[in-house]
């Protein structure tokens, strides 16, 4: 007959020490288990079932609010010719709907054409005794090329003419619409954070160093594979130095995109999440101006534009792509702050708390003393 030995007691002088089941290895004392670590699956499933619904939310609402309607605002046009006939034009954009058009004149048509070419204007209509060429740029968008191409048809319809289309910025005949260019935007956007989302999941207690190593490795990567594949399919007519001009962007856009993405990381945990998908995708691809240009976005979509990062980085590889770099200065500057404020706070966030973790672990070393 066997007997079993006494459990040996766990009880000394004032403290109780526990050993939890499933966790034989750990010995938890009174005040060292923290509480909330009981609610890990109520947390774990209310992301769960709000993540994919404030995606929903919030980019439906993003997109169809700057997109549903799109009309000109403060659309910039450039008109030429005999000033009775310009100021008659000038009037009639002014009355077709007031704050539509920022009209300016050009004293020749050179001048004009040189003003779309240089993205200080978005067409031109110039006339010329009874001729009437319409200056467009559908790589500035086909949104408001078509506007403007309506406004210099009404304005030769007055003279009792047609109007001559004339295209400075012509796109690809592989992309008629437009759109390809935005698709790449996209693809360094989404390859970037999730790069680090999948990091800060596989590796919970990965340092900021490698939150860091792994969006400027994601920099490096996915703008050129993305590029390389965009390129079985569309030929955009440029050359080299464009093209790495245009990668070369999107490697800054995409390491800026890691960077905010392990900065919320450090910030939320895995509510970082939520955070990524309001400013990387609801608020950041709307009002890139891709699909609706600036010029016809609504006001407030106007204002984010002139700010955020993402229309910083699609403005920028437009400007190379299409108008051999004219005006893309202001737009890299755009992205530029975003990549250098992203990086401070980072760095001041990793500091903060390194700080914290250094002066949690003596005081936790002194309270199991005591």
């Amino acid at each position: 007959m066997s007997t079993t030995e006494p459990r040996p007691s766990t009880r000394t002088a004032g403290i109780d020490l526990t050993m939890p089941e499933n966790h034989l290895d750990v010995v938890a004392t009174p005040g060292s288990v923290d509480p909330s670590r009981t609610a890990s699956l109520r947390t774990r499933l209310i992301a769960v079932i709000s993540m994919p619904l404030f995606f929903l939310v919030a980019f439906s609402l993003a997109y169809v609010s700057a997109g549903h309607a799109p009309v000109p605002h403060d659309l910039a046009i450039t008109l030429s010719g005999p000033a009775q006939v310009t100021d008659q034009l000038a009037d009639a954009l002014e009355e077709r709907a007031e704050g539509a058009f920022d009209a300016s004149r050009a004293d020749s048509a050179e001048q004009a054409r040189q003003a779309v070419a240089d993205r200080d204007a978005v067409g031109a209509v110039i006339v010329d005794g009874s001729t009437v060429t319409t200056v467009i740029a559908s790589g500035g968008g086909r949104l408001a090329a078509a506007v403007v191409q309506q406004v210099g048809d009404q304005a030769a319809a007055q003279l009792g003419t047609t109007a001559t289309i004339e295209d400075v910025a012509p796109l690809p005949a592989d992309d008629p619409g437009g759109s390809v260019l935005f698709f790449f935007l996209v693809i360094c956007t989404v390859g970037a954070f999730l790069s680090i989302t999948a990091i800060s999941q596989a590796i919970p207690r990965a340092g900021v160093k490698a939150l860091l190593a792994t969006a400027a490795g994601a920099a490096l990567l996915v703008p050129v594979l993305g590029f390389s594949m965009i390129s079985l399919f569309v030929d955009f007519g440029v050359d080299f130095g464009q093209v790495a001009a245009v990668i070369g962007v999107g490697m800054l856009y995409s390491f800026t995109v890691g960077v905010i993405a392990t900065l919320l990381t450090l910030l939320l945990g895995q509510g970082a999440v939520l955070a990524e998908i309001l400013i990387l995708v609801a608020l950041n691809f709307p009002s890139a101006g891709a699909s609706t240009p600036e010029s016809m976005l609504p006001p407030f979509w106007q204002v984010v534009h002139n700010g955020w990062l993402g229309s910083g980085g699609f403005e920028a590889m437009r400007g190379i792509l299409f108008f051999d770099g004219a005006g893309i200065g202001r737009w890299l500057l755009q992205l530029g702050i975003w990549t250098v404020s992203a990086l401070v706070l980072t760095v001041l966030v990793a500091r903060r708390r390194k700080r914290e973790g250094a002066v949690e672990v003596p005081a936790a070393a002194s309270a199991v003393a005591g």
